[in-house]
């Protein structure tokens, strides 16, 4: 049996912000995407992309408590020997 382990955990992350679009609205999105807590929007009958920071309230972001998953490997930081799995 292996004493030294490594632990490879997931956990779920989940962040919100506030956007204003004004004078535009949600209904003129064409096309939407984010990246670095920034919102990239691309309006209908626009050519180029708008960036909105989303300013995330990343406080306490993460669960450490419940991760989703977890996997145990065998060995320091070697992950070719699973020795259990979690999900």
């Amino acid at each position: 049996m292996a004493n030294i382990i490594t632990v490879s955990a997931s956990y779920s992350c989940c962040v919100s912000g506030v956007v204003d679009l004004s004078p535009r609205t949600w209904d003129d999105v064409e096309d939407w995407y984010i990246k670095w807590d920034t919102l990239h929007v691309k309006f209908e009958r626009e050519s180029e992309w708008r960036k909105f920071d989303i300013n995330s309230d990343t406080n306490d972001s993460v669960d450490w408590k419940r991760p989703i998953g977890a996997d145990i490997y065998a060995g320091e930081h070697k992950y070719e020997d699973e020795l259990a799995s979690s999900y």
